[in-house]
């Protein structure tokens, strides 16, 4: 049993010959193919001619570009014994809230500038 040997794709060939596109031009001509633009140039005074704005050179300590959400609050992880996040978890759960709005309305309740009311208590998506 022998392998094939492999063949590269033959190039294609041109299917008009440099004559026949010539005479199709021709041929062509009067429907514009082959036309000039008859658009008229913008006169312009020597002063008006434009020119491309200065690049601004990046500084080393360029802002990033800012995200579609703005208003993106600032994330907080930290850990916690499992007993503690397993006692969280099963509040949630009997209070039908999220462990977010747990953590935050005790904060709330500690004395931090938490509006609550703008809070969703159960943040699921709605679907």
């Amino acid at each position: 049993m022998s392998k094939t040997v492999f063949q590269p794709a033959p190039r294609p060939k041109p299917r008009t010959s440099p004559e026949e596109a010539r005479q199709l031009a021709e041929a062509a001509e009067d429907l514009g193919f082959t036309r000039p633009s008859t658009a008229p140039e913008p006169e312009r005074l020597p002063s008006e001619t434009p020119v491309a704005p200065e690049p601004v050179p990046a500084s080393p300590n360029s802002p990033l570009p800012k995200r579609a959400n703005a208003q993106k609050d600032p994330a907080l992880k930290f850990s916690i014994p499992e007993e503690v996040w397993t006692e969280l978890r099963q509040r949630a759960l009997n209070e039908r809230v999220t462990v977010k709005f747990l953590v935050l309305r005790a904060l709330a309740r500690d004395g931090f500038a938490i509006d609550l009311d703008n809070l969703p208590e159960d943040g699921r998506r709605v679907r």
